[in-house]
């Protein structure tokens, strides 16, 4: 082969090998050490650069140098000196700050090694290959930000955080949930309800994570735990999990301790019932007044309408005013009753026999023409019971002097 073929395949040799540089998306160069200038470079390093092919190779390691950061310099040199002693193969791993295209921050990612060697075989020239890694570490950053994050609150949160796999296994735990069931930090992953809780609660807890799972959404509901303190209630809710990494069935939920909630809630009730009742009785009361007006003798004014209960309540407190006041005589005024009908009727006699077998006497009064008419009508069978027109005489009949021909005057009006 004659020289001149020879520097033709030559050149046509490193036009190939240039041409496979250049379609290799790392950034590739080679470094004369002794020389300190770029012998070989790619496409990409130029485009990295922000020049032309022809520009970096004049340039040289200027148009590297100065678009690195100031402070990575020295890491640079340090690499640099290790190379000179380095042993074939052996590759010196490093990451450095850049300016890019954009003149904005970039983080590369380097490896260097010998590639070639004088003839004392000391390093001549190094070729070194770049990556641009920056989303990779602000991924990376992100990450690490978010772990850090869920460690916090998980550690922090007053609540109890929770994440387990389709088998049940316990994904993550905040420190709340294992301070409730008792272990130590990082205890209850990879295990499930039934290593903490009784079986018949675990499988509740499991029933309800299925449930979640199978329906897809979110749901809420009241759960109750054992703890060194007693019965603790939370309220839950527990939510489906999906997205990269995720394992396929996973579900999450945040539990609140309502324990307090729940006592306050009760003790709320509690005194509602009792207000309630306090009410009835003062309505009760109101409604069906006793007034002791003299020594043994009770006055019971009615007024409305009479339906079964409160028929009874008026002869309940009828009979216990006449054995409370030993009384002799109770007076029933009804004035303010408008109409009387069977019911009515029947609890007025029901009231006046009761009382009767007390040893207290009942005297009727206020009955209007119409009343005594419907009485009549109805066949009321009144004896045994005074009757008087109005309050006043009914009153009069209680006096002292009535009391003395009381059994003269059944059935008959005072003023007779």
């Amino acid at each position: 082969m004659t020289e001149t073929k020879a520097s033709e395949a030559h050149e046509a040799i490193g036009a190939r090998a240039q041409r496979m540089l250049d379609a290799v998306p790392t950034m590739v160069c080679v470094l004369d050490i002794k020389a300190a200038r770029l012998t070989a470079h790619n496409a990409a390093l130029a485009r990295a650069v922000g020049c032309t092919g022809e520009e970096l190779s004049a340039r040289g390691l200027e148009a590297l140098s100065s678009r690195i950061h100031p402070d990575d310099l020295a890491g640079i040199a340090a690499r640099a000196a290790r190379l000179s002693s380095a042993r074939d193969h052996e590759v010196i791993e490093g990451e450095l700050r850049a300016r890019g295209r954009a003149d904005d921050e970039r983080v590369f990612a380097a490896r260097a090694e010998v590639f070639t060697r004088g003839e004392d075989g000391s390093a001549r020239e190094v070729i070194v290959s770049a990556e641009d890694v920056t989303e990779q570490r602000r991924g990376e950053q992100r990450l690490r930000t978010s772990e850090a994050l869920l460690a916090t609150v998980c550690e922090r949160a007053p609540v109890l955080i929770y994440a387990k796999d389709r088998g049940g296994a316990y994904l993550v735990a905040s420190r709340s949930l294992e301070q409730l069931v008792g272990v130590a930090p990082g205890g209850m992953l990879g295990k499930t309800d039934r290593d903490f809780f009784p079986p018949e609660v675990a499988s509740i807890y499991n029933d309800v994570d299925d449930h979640v799972r199978q329906g897809g959404a979110p749901l809420d509901a009241e759960e109750t735990a054992r703890h060194a303190e007693g019965e603790k209630t939370f309220y839950s809710v527990k939510f489906p999990l999906e997205g990269e990494g995720i394992p396929a069935g996973s579900v999450a939920g945040i539990s609140v301790d309502i324990t307090r909630v729940k006592a306050a809630e009760r003790e709320r009730e509690a005194a509602r019932d009792l207000l309630i009742a306090a009410q009835q009785d003062t309505i009760r009361e109101l409604v069906t007044p006793l007034l002791p007006i003299a020594e043994g003798v009770l006055v019971m004014p009615l007024i409305g309408h009479f339906d079964g209960p409160r028929a009874s309540r008026i002869i309940e407190t009828l009979l216990q005013g006449v054995e409370r006041h030993a009384a002799r005589i109770a007076i029933l005024d009804i004035t303010g009753v408008k109409t009387v009908d069977a019911h009515v009727a029947e609890m007025l006699v029901r009231a006046a026999r009761a009382a009767g077998l007390l040893g207290a006497k009942v005297v009727l009064t206020g009955i209007q023409p119409a009343i005594a008419r419907a009485m009549i009508e109805l066949g009321v069978d009144l004896r045994g019971v005074v009757t008087a027109g109005t309050l006043h005489g009914g009153i009069a009949y209680a006096a002292p002097a009535g009391l003395a021909r009381g059994g003269e005057q059944q059935r008959r009006s005072p003023s007779e």
